[in-house]
């Protein structure tokens, strides 16, 4: 893959993570200005994943039929309204309008993993991935930051900087990113591919049940980590605001940045993607059961360093693997499933927080996300079977 295609694609990426990562520490906070109680919270972080659920295979299919760059705009821009209706909000239903407007224009980062599973080798691809989610680390560890910095200035003034990057993106879209037609469909495949997979759908299944999983738990984590933080931890005598909950998750993104410029690919090399994907789901699930115990600032670093370095390289392995299992020709089909599947988690990750934070259970919390890794690491025992199946066939 040329550098041409591959740079600015991870460019675009960066920023469009960088404006969604300045509203996690913020949200939560922001709306309960409005009166909002954290099961009301765990709602508006849901209501993107509902527009999400409904849009990402639409845009998926979309973008192998008319490209992906058209996708990719539509989304920024999308993106680019919804802050500012956060912005200017006057009450929480504008709130909820503006989450949903984002949720359905959410087709940012699947449509630019089809555009390098376009362009990219096979063997190329778990690097690129890779680059992908070193953006998303990158962006996690800038945007909180710079959310909890800004806030100091007005709620609104994060939201502002959001949009503005959302717009950047655009541009970088629109001036820097060649043009990549997906890969047509040949007359002589088309009898032969199914209409969305191919390859062995069965293992294929296990491993998005397995990349569901690892969601879920991450979006029960992002969903209810503010709102535990304000309730659990102390600085200088006070709760925990958008600026201590924005640093500490700068730190969980700079581990997580550190975790794929440096560390993956030595650890994808000695434990190859199954490998390695057995053992994050441990170290991430150890970490999240750590948190139950956390009451004090050193103990929370160093269970978020445990799972900050598993979960960063958890998710570029479990999308390696699930895209060699599918044809060159349904790649947007694939990242437009696997964006659904996001955006279901998304979508119950944060009711099931919010509805345990609420209740007063934050230990509990934190031991539903290290269950839903445990439940996803089951899964491999199967993945296993049935390549031992297929061999012996």
């Amino acid at each position: 893959m040329k550098a041409s295609q591959l740079w600015p694609i991870v460019l675009i990426v960066f920023i469009d993570v960088l404006g969604f990562t300045v509203v996690i520490p913020l949200l939560p906070l922001y709306a309960e200005r409005y009166g909002a109680r954290p099961a009301t919270v765990g709602a508006l972080l849901a209501i993107y994943a509902v527009g999400s659920l409904i849009a990402a295979p639409l845009l998926g299919r979309w973008s192998d039929r008319i490209g992906r760059k058209p996708v990719l705009l539509l989304s920024q821009a999308g993106s680019c309204a919804s802050f500012v209706m956060l912005a200017l909000a006057p009450s929480l239903a504008w709130l909820f309008a503006a989450r949903l407007l984002d949720g359905l224009t959410a087709g940012n980062v699947a449509t630019a993993r089809a555009y390098l599973a376009d362009t990219t080798p096979r063997e190329q691809r778990a690097r690129a991935f890779g680059l992908i989610a070193a953006a998303f680390g990158f962006g996690y560890l800038i945007g909180p930051a710079a959310a909890g910095l800004l806030a100091r200035y007005g709620a609104a003034v994060p939201l502002w900087a959001a949009a503005g990057l959302s717009a950047a993106s655009g541009l970088c879209t629109l001036w820097l990113l060649p043009s990549a037609a997906p890969t047509p469909l040949r007359a002589d495949a088309a009898s032969t591919v199914p209409p969305r997979l191919s390859g062995d759908t069965r293992e294929l299944r296990l491993r998005l049940m397995q990349l569901f999983g690892f969601l879920l738990a991450f979006s029960c984590f992002t969903g209810g980590f503010a709102l535990y933080c304000e309730r659990r931890l102390r600085w200088g005598g006070a709760a925990y605001g958008a600026q201590e909950v924005g640093l500490v998750l700068a730190y969980v993104g700079l581990l997580g940045l550190v975790t794929q410029l440096v560390f993956l690919r030595h650890w994808v090399a000695r434990a190859g993607e199954s490998g390695l994907v057995r053992q994050a789901f441990v170290i991430a699930a150890a970490g999240y059961a750590g948190l139950s115990l956390a009451h004090e600032l050193p103990w929370l670093l160093v269970c978020l360093a445990a799972s900050a370095v598993a979960n960063s390289a958890l998710r570029p392995s479990l999308l390696a693997l699930i895209s060699f299992e599918v044809a060159p020709q349904r790649q947007g089909a694939i990242n437009g499933l696997t964006q659904a599947l996001q955006s279901l988690a998304m979508m119950v990750g944060p009711l099931l927080a919010g509805a345990l934070i609420d209740a007063g259970w934050l230990s509990g919390w934190a031991l539903a996300c290290a269950a839903l890794l445990f439940a996803a690491l089951a899964l491999e025992r199967r993945v296993a079977q049935r390549r031992a199946s297929a061999r012996s066939s």
